[in-house]
């Protein structure tokens, strides 16, 4: 019998797919590419005079609500489904299966598969500000994204709370689900540094209020109390904290920078109110920092239940206090954790690990068309 070969895939990604999604689109197709054969990516983002004029027929005073109208509004669906549906027209080589990577559009050449990291009703639950909309727009919104995964071969998640807001809330049969995770976002696995005796905290996330940064500053006043010494580094907003012991940097873009800040840190906080998938987490895992997360969306299974980092109630100062001044003075529990982080990522949080589930799932689930070796 002649061995079949591996699927074709065509990727499809809101944006240039080498930076788009905090570098998502990049790192998991570069690795479907090593398990496949990427054939081509479609890039069905706004640019341009689109762009300017989408933004100006979306502007509201507010710039979350803006921002939000911008890229998930009943316009924006539009455009952006017209985008895809003429570039991937322009598609000439053959492919199997053309795999979407997050994003909510109509128009997938067929067949077609999603990796995805939330649904929109997990969004205006867990973090309304995303999901502005009322009235018939947002049943349109809810209609259409309804058509776009009932259409789907096959849809991919990061995580179970999107696994299971597929099933509850969209009626997705879970045979049509796979949860497969995502990655560490870097090219090459940094080097697991020597557990620091400073008392330091680091936070990095730009989305500050939904990241949890204010509740992580109400806990670092409790710890600063406690913990003689104790300092707090926020990589991301671009605003200075008047806050004794706080250090805000700004949004950093250099993986050297960002090295040193963790190997100066002693625990990394990640306090989410909101996190459908907080790949910083995996960074800092591998980085060695013990870390420790809000039990909401995916942290918990990012964090191994609890058995590779500390896991706390979303918005509780208190709670947050406590874990971090353990971690800041137990040697013990900060140097289990620092051991065990680097060894979960390299043995399930790579995007070659991703790819092998996503595999597992398109080569045996979508009945995606299979060639044959001559």
């Amino acid at each position: 019998m002649a061995e079949p070969l591996p699927l074709r895939i065509l990727g499809l990604v809101e944006g240039d797919p080498d930076t788009a999604l905090s570098g998502v689109a990049r790192h998991l197709l570069e690795a479907l590419d090593r398990r496949f054969d990427v054939v081509d990516r479609v890039d069905f983002g706004m640019h341009g005079a689109q762009r300017a004029a989408v933004a100006a027929a979306t502007f509201r005073p507010s710039r979350p609500n803006w921002t939000a109208r911008f890229h998930t509004s009943r316009l924006s669906h539009r455009v952006l489904s017209r985008n895809l549906r003429r570039r991937a027209a322009r598609v000439f080589a053959e492919f199997d299966l053309a795999l979407q990577v997050h994003g909510w559009v109509s128009g997938q050449p067929r067949p077609y598969a999603i990796y995805v990291d939330q649904t929109r009703l997990m969004a205006e639950t867990g973090w309304p500000a995303w999901m502005p909309f009322s009235g018939g727009e947002r049943d349109t919104l809810l209609s259409v994204e309804r058509s776009m995964y009932a259409k789907a071969a096959h849809l991919l998640v990061m995580g179970t709370p999107a696994r299971d807001s597929l099933g509850a809330d969209y009626g997705v049969e879970g045979s049509r689900i796979s949860v497969v995770g995502g990655g560490l976002p870097y090219d090459d696995p940094p080097t697991p540094q020597q557990l620091t005796d400073e008392p330091s905290i680091l936070f990095i996330g730009r989305d500050f209020e939904r990241k949890g940064g204010r509740v992580l500053l109400e806990a670092f006043d409790l710890v600063r109390k406690r913990v003689a010494g104790a300092s707090l580094s926020i990589v991301g907003p671009a605003r200075d904290f008047e806050v004794q012991g706080v250090t805000g940097y700004g949004k950093i873009r250099d993986r050297r920078e960002l090295a040193n800040l963790y190997r100066r840190a002693r625990a990394f906080c990640l306090p989410s109110l909101y996190e459908p998938y907080g790949l910083v987490l995996i960074e800092a895992m591998a980085h060695g920092i013990p870390c420790i997360g809000s039990a909401v969306q995916s942290i918990p299974e990012i964090l191994d239940e609890g058995r590779a980092g500390l896991l706390v109630p979303p918005g509780d100062a208190g709670e947050l206090a406590e874990a971090l001044i353990r971690l800041l003075t137990d040697d013990e529990l900060a140097g289990s954790l620092a051991a065990r982080g680097p060894r979960r990522v390299a043995e399930s949080l790579t995007w070659d690990h991703v790819a092998a589930r996503i595999a597992a799932a398109l080569e045996s689930r979508t009945g995606a068309p299979q060639r044959n070796r001559p």
